[in-house]
């Protein structure tokens, strides 16, 4: 009850409380009203005015009179000009506040008394402006990449980027001239109107030069070249480039054939394609691939290479090679850094190609096709591109390769030739190329990007080997105990690339920002290795050897024919993986000072992260029958190449399938057991599992003094890595022991800087000078803290943690002239001084537990040093009269030196750097007029080292190739091209021989060819 009573109180209370606010906001909200009613006096009272064409005081004094104020004003207040008013309801303030800003006049209350006078000028400064747009050429409306803008008024100058666009902020409000100048086009002005604070959006179209020759034109057919000269001579680096319309000039179907026609650059060839990259006279370990300036994972198994032959060059936009570095590039390009640019769809426009040829490989008589597909659009606010490219082709190889050793041939040791072995290959190339980009364009000076692209490369191999082994010679020419062995291996290749990238660059103000997030993986897999190798031995031949490089078997008992006649007890098998996979970030910031009208400054920093994880695992397997042999007449292929080695040989008969193999070894597992030891020294210790982060920062300038260019500044990268390897240990016996895991941590770092010079004699002529630092870091495989320790052979292999990074300071001089006619002339030199050198070395252990054992492994070494010179010259000859003046000449030529210090079995030697091609050139003859176009190309190298031994007279010496080939394509119509390639017209093989001269091994590849068209409808 009490507790009822005490909320009836309390009740109460809240009402009572209620009722005295409630009376409160009554009377406030009446006297808030009152004081309104009040406040509607003077100028803030409503009122209707409806006057038309009356003098302005005639105004002032109908309002004084409707609100009681009164004007107080001179004859400096007066508005001359008539006014009409139309306005109900509404104060006089507003009614007033349009005139009196109109007429620049302000007011001054006291009271009911209103004063008018004249305001003070208030002056605003104009704003600047900005112009933006692209630069096309007139008749194909395509952008012109790398153009010059001239802005007249400040004589400074802004380069359009790899899509033709420009951004010129900062531009005084008035009429402004743009100067623009591209390579084989007419340098031409255009006049822009800059509004206060506006921007202007432009086409700058040019014409292409005339030169009164009918038939020559710098668009189509030329347009590309263009386009490369234009981004050469405004790079801040030394760098050549090839855009895509160069490289279908040539039969290249890849990017490594495409490569070799750059001054300066060699390439690895495999089975008679170029693999990887050699860039004066340094292979491509030391240096670089990346695209959209985003190193890329490795294809490779150990190394950090990439397989060329992977990436077709249909998929490709240009490729920048450049050959000196700027602190916003990646430091790892001692040799130098490739850039290969995806396509992109081009502003304004819609583009679509179809292309497909056919082809055949002389050497196995077997027929090629490739085909693509490309669309792109862009209009103001999206861009789209997507891109299927596929090829299928037949390449071949007939080897024959020859080792030796020292027989006793009536008292007296001599070198003999040991074993000749001929291994012919077939392979079966399919390569897809997939891409895909769609950008969004929110305003003129933002884009964000998507962008993706894949490569499967894959590889099927059909071999068929024959090896002759001799065990003893009788006389010079007589030799016993021979043994044959007789093999069908078929393997495959897998090498998959897969990036994609998301991104923004965009201009704020005068700042430019640029932001990259990419994810890339590189795939090396070959799941089918199945090796059936039989053996037929006892045999005597005499042995012909008047033609060294083909010797000849004429036996004299036995039917090496007869498939049943070789036997084994044993079949091997393998599966091979590895995985490289990136993630990247970078960002750069950039702005540029303008200093006065010939001079500015242009600041720029940044940074880029790397996470990166790499693993290999090699599986070996070898299975031995529990008993007895198996004979090859059960395993027979029907491989078979009568013609062998341009007829020297007869390659077919007895040759195993390595098929039928596999498919009786899994048929019939209870007959074999494994060989631990073998399956274990040839597994454990290749396989390891890796991480490595990349950290870099840089600072750059670049200073512009009328005509002198310095671009300078300082990066720092460090690299750390953490990598799993295995040590593998045997008895005195040679038998497997044990396999203990290890891993290692550890890390190098440097900075690097840079300087670069470019001085423009005049608009088409540069001097160019360079000094900068550079790094290459060891292969995956050397940094894994491996072992495998053979005890009875006092022999040991093992990886290298403690590696460290070779740096390399490198100079470089360069002149070049960019002719009129569209074309080049250029020469330079340049020198690297390459600090801790890696290389393979192979010494004897001088104390410790593995005291004399023989060790290979790789290790820094003391400094090497490259140097050379090189020269270029393009030119179309257009000064020549009539008919042959579509004629054009293309060559390069690089000779370099190299010294290095290696230890040798009694003193140290000094030798080239292995790899190092001591003389690299090109030459062509083209002619180009009335759609066509055709040339005939040559490329060489000469004679170099291609493996090190511990004495000179076992270096490996692959000699002097020179190549042959010829394209040629006609336009029909605008939409319509025919074309046609042959490679290695003059059937160019590769040779190595010992460093005393004896012949080891030979390569011969025959000519392929093709023919096909090209269609595009827009």
């Amino acid at each position: 009850m009490k507790k009822i009573n005490e909320a009836r109180r309390l009740m109460k209370i809240i009402m009572h409380a209620c009722l005295v606010i409630s009376l409160i906001s009554v009377i406030s909200i009446q006297l808030v009203a009152a004081s309104a009613v009040r406040g509607q006096s003077g100028l803030d009272k409503r009122i209707s005015i409806n006057m038309r064409n009356v003098a302005f005081t005639d105004l002032l004094k109908e309002i004084e009179r409707k609100t009681g104020v009164s004007f107080v004003y001179t004859n400096k207040e007066i508005v001359d000009a008539k006014v009409t008013i139309h306005d109900e309801a509404k104060t006089a303030r507003i009614i007033l506040t349009p005139l009196l800003q109109k007429n620049n006049l302000r007011l001054i209350e006291d009271g009911t008394m209103v004063v008018l006078k004249k305001a003070e000028l208030q002056i605003r400064a104009p704003k600047p402006g900005a112009a933006v747009g692209y630069v096309k050429d007139k008749v194909s409306n395509q952008t012109l990449p790398y153009a010059t803008v001239l802005l007249k008024e400040t004589n400074q100058k802004y380069v359009t980027d790899a899509n033709g666009y420009f951004v010129i902020n900062n531009i005084k409000p008035g009429k402004a001239t743009l100067l623009v100048n591209y390579i084989g086009y007419v340098t031409t002005s255009f006049t822009v109107d800059i509004t206060d604070g506006e921007t202007a959006k432009m086409e700058l179209k040019l014409e292409s030069q005339s030169n009164d020759m009918k038939g020559i034109s710098v668009t189509g057919i030329r347009r590309g070249e263009a386009i490369a000269l234009s981004n050469m001579r405004n790079a801040d680096n030394i760098k050549y480039v090839l855009s895509q319309e160069q490289i279908e000039r040539f039969p290249d179907a890849t990017v490594g054939e495409a490569m070799q026609r750059v001054p300066g650059i060699a390439m690895d060839y495999s089975y008679g394609l170029p693999r990887n990259i050699i860039i004066r006279g340094l292979d491509q370990s030391m240096g670089s691939i990346t695209l959209n300036g985003n190193r890329l994972p490795s294809t490779q198994t150990n190394s950090r290479d990439i397989d060329l032959n992977g990436i077709l060059s249909s998929t490709v936009e240009a490729i920048e090679v450049n050959k000196t570095l700027t602190p916003d590039m990646d430091a790892d390009g001692t040799s130098g850094s490739v850039n290969i640019i995806s396509k992109t769809p081009k502003s304004g426009t819609q583009q679509m190609q179809v292309k497909g040829s056919f082809g055949n490989n002389f050497l196995l008589g077997k027929q090629n096709f490739d085909g693509s597909f490309d669309f792109s659009r862009r209009d103001t606010k999206w861009g789209y591109l997507v891109g299927v490219n596929y090829s299928n082709t037949y390449r071949g190889e007939d080897r024959v390769q020859k080792d030796y050793d020292t027989y006793e041939i009536a008292g007296v040791e001599k070198m003999k030739l040991s074993n000749l072995e001929l291994e012919g290959s077939d392979l079966h190339r399919e390569n897809l190329g997939l891409q895909a980009e769609l950008s969004f364009f929110p305003t003129e000076k933002i884009q964000i990007y998507a962008r993706t692209s894949y490569n499967k490369f894959y590889e099927l191999q059909t071999r068929g080997t024959k090896s002759y082994n001799i065990g003893e010679y009788t006389d010079e020419n007589t030799a016993s105990d021979i043994s044959i062995g007789a093999s069908g291996s078929p393997r495959d290749y897998h090498r998959d690339l897969l990036s994609f990238s998301v991104g923004t660059k965009a201009i704020v103000n005068d700042w430019r920002l640029n932001l990259d997030l990419t994810y890339a993986s590189g795939l090396y897999d070959q799941p089918i290795y199945y090796d059936g190798y039989f053996t037929y031995g006892g045999l005597n031949a005499g042995i012909d050897i008047s033609d060294p490089r083909a010797p000849q078997f004429a036996f004299t008992n036995g039917d090496v024919n007869n498939a049943a006649n070789y036997t084994t007890s044993s079949y091997v098998n393998r599966h091979q993986i590895a995985h490289d996979k990136d993630g990247q970030g970078s960002f750069n910031v950039q702005r540029t000072f303008n200093l006065s009208q010939k001079n500015k400054l242009m600041f720029k920093f940044g940074g880029r992260y790397r996470y990166k994880e790499d693993d290999h695992t090699r599986d070996y397997f070898q299975y031995t029958l529990k008993t007895g042999k198996v004979s090859m007449d059960n395993f027979l292929s029907d491989y078979s190449r009568k013609d062998y080695f341009n007829g020297k040989y007869d390659l077919s008969g007895a040759i195993a399938n390595g098929y039928l193999m596999e498919d009786y070894y899994q048929k019939n597992l209870s007959l074999f057991e494994s060989d631990e030891t073998y399956i274990r020294q040839n597994t454990d210790p290749d396989s390891y599992s890796g991480k490595e982060t990349m950290g870099a920062g840089y600072v750059m300038g670049k200073l512009t003094l009328d005509k002198l260019d310095i671009i300078t500044g300082l990066r720092y990268e460090r690299t750390g890595f953490d990598y799993r390897g295995n040590i593998v240990s045997f008895d005195n016996q040679g038998k497997y022991v044990s396999t203990n895991k290890v891993n290692t941590k550890s890390a190098f770092e440097g900075f690097f800087p840079s300087l670069n010079l470019k001085y423009a004699i005049d608009q088409r002529t540069n001097v160019r000078a360079a000094v900068t630092r550079s790094l290459s870091r060891p292969g995956y495989y050397d940094l894994v803290p491996w072992q495998e320790v053979e005890p009875r052979r006092k022999r040991m292999k093992k990886g290298n943690p403690d590696l460290d990074q070779a740096t390399s300071t490198n100079v470089d001089f360069l002149f070049e002239h960019y002719l009129k006619s569209l074309g080049l002339l250029s020469g330079g030199i340049f020198y690297k001084n390459i600090e801790n050198y890696i290389y393979e070395s192979i010494y004897t252990q001088q104390g410790g537990q593995f005291d004399q054992y023989q060790v290979t492994q790789t290790v820094n070494g003391a400094n090497a040093h490259v140097y050379g010179y090189e020269i270029a010259w393009q030119q179309q000859l257009t000064f020549l009269p009539g008919f042959l003046n579509g004629l054009g000449i293309y060559g390069n030529f690089t000779q370099i030196q190299s010294k290095f210090k290696v230890p040798g079995i009694v003193s140290e030697r000094t030798v080239r750097l292995p790899s190092m091609r001591p003389k690299v050139g090109n030459a062509s003859l083209s002619y180009e007029k009335y759609g066509f176009s055709g040339r005939i190309s040559l490329n060489f190298y000469e004679t170099f080292i291609s493996e090190l031994a511990e004495e000179q007279a076992n270096d490996l010496m692959e000699k002097g190739r020179v190549q042959l080939d010829f394209s040629a394509s006609q336009r029909i119509n605008k939409k319509f091209t025919i074309f046609m390639g042959i490679s290695n017209i003059n059937n160019a093989q590769t040779i190595l021989d010992y460093g005393d001269g004896r012949p080891n091994d030979h390569k011969y590849f025959s000519t392929w060819a093709n023919a096909g068209f090209k269609y595009n409808p827009f």
